[in-house]
């Protein structure tokens, strides 16, 4: 075990396991505090057997980020000595707008996409029925999610402390403090704040107000072929639907519990947990699922999913952790570094997003240009506000 600088790492979602496992290859000594039972537990952001690698996105920087990311799993799986990213395609239709945006973000880095008639995407794709442009990107694919956690735990030492919650954290001239329910406190030179829904208030209202949104608790279901043996999710690519709720679905490789099963959900809308208590147990949550928007996925598995039986095998539901404009939240505070606000999109980012985090800890000049995801972004020239909720042109999982 390091025996460098010592940081506790609040949370244990993706991005702690990335940031916690980038500072101790850096020589750090890390404690990381999870409020749950387990890494992954049901109510988690990182929870789940697979989540979207997407290298398409409107915006030009996280594209670039993507490729960043795709090394540093490839990375990993060569450590942990399994596939962890299965490349399996992806088709982007729909909107012809965010069509296009995605189209000219992967031609600006150089990576391959392919416009496809409506006639050529049903000879190559014949389970998908699409409508609009049709953008196919060959390099996109789908993540193992619980094995990618694994992966990070078992591959780098550091100690894991559950059922271990923070209410409160501040930063001091020699270091920083976590506090507990009982008032315990914990005292180390930097702290990770990556608690969900829970960072920025642990920071306190201003931060809060400034970048928080309400959590929300968008609607999964996993469906299967219509025929047994006539058709195998490994066949069907990832898919977006570019529009108002932004269906998408991916199909869920390796061995997980869901593994050979389809998943669809949609990013927006996702009903809002306005009551929900960030520094509350998060076994107060109802996961119930919601009859509509369960209702409108299977909708929309007869529209664009011909192949598949449009009853789910399996539900659930996920929280996303969101902020005011969707983008990502990674700044630093005094002694306290903050990664949060990932807002639905930023699993696929996880080790990339872990090495920002230990950049701003260990005060290392950053790899790329971190102003789109500072605490002051909204106030700069050229922002007038946050973007439209319900236009998360960079969301899908």
């Amino acid at each position: 075990m390091p025996s460098g600088p010592k940081c506790i790492v609040v949370g244990a979602g993706v991005l702690v396991l990335c940031a916690a496992r980038a500072l101790t290859r850096r020589g750090w000594s890390i404690e990381v505090l999870e409020a749950g039972d387990l890494i992954g537990h049901p109510l988690s952001g990182s929870k789940g057997d697979a989540r979207i690698f997407r290298l398409g996105y409107p915006e030009p920087h996280y594209v670039e980020m993507a490729i960043a990311a795709r090394t540093l799993w490839r990375e990993l799986e060569d450590e942990a000595g399994r596939r962890l990213l299965h490349v399996t395609g992806q088709l982007s239709f729909g909107d012809a707008a965010e069509v296009d945006a995605v189209a000219h973000s992967l031609a600006r880095h150089g990576e391959p996409a392919e416009r496809l008639a409506q006639r050529a995407t049903r000879a190559r794709f014949p389970a998908v029925s699409v409508w609009g442009p049709v953008l196919f990107e060959p390099g996109s694919g789908v993540l193992e999610a619980h094995a990618c956690l694994r992966a990070l735990c078992t591959t780098t030492g550091f100690e894991v402390r559950t059922h271990t919650r923070v209410t409160a954290l501040e930063s001091t001239d020699n270091g920083a403090t976590v506090r507990g329910p009982d008032g315990q406190a914990r005292h180390a030179d930097i702290v990770v704040d990556c608690a969900g829904p829970a960072a920025l208030a642990l920071l306190g209202p201003t931060a809060a107000s400034a970048l928080g949104a309400p959590p929300s608790l968008p609607q999964v279901a996993y469906f299967r072929a219509a025929q047994p043996g006539s058709l195998g999710p490994a066949r069907l690519p990832v898919f977006i639907e570019w529009g108002d709720a932004m269906i998408y679905g991916l199909p869920v490789l390796g061995s997980g519990a869901h593994a050979g099963t389809f998943k669809v959900s949609h990013h927006t809308p996702g009903p809002s947990l306005d009551l929900y208590d960030p520094t509350a147990s998060c076994a107060a949550v109802d996961d119930a699922d919601d009859s509509a928007h369960l209702a409108a996925l299977t909708d929309a598995v007869r529209r664009l999913l011909p192949g598949l039986d449009p009853e789910p095998v399996a539900t659930e539901r996920c929280v996303y952790d969101n902020s005011v404009d969707t983008d990502f939240v990674l700044d630093r505070v005094g002694n306290v570094v903050v990664g949060c606000g990932t807002s639905g999109h930023g699993f696929k980012f996880g080790p990339l997003l872990g090495e920002l985090l230990a950049d701003l800890a260990d005060g290392t000049a950053s790899r790329l240009d971190l102003r789109p995801f500072r605490f002051d972004r909204l106030s700069r020239p050229g922002r007038t506000g946050p973007k439209d909720p319900d236009q998360r042109g960079s969301g899908a999982r």
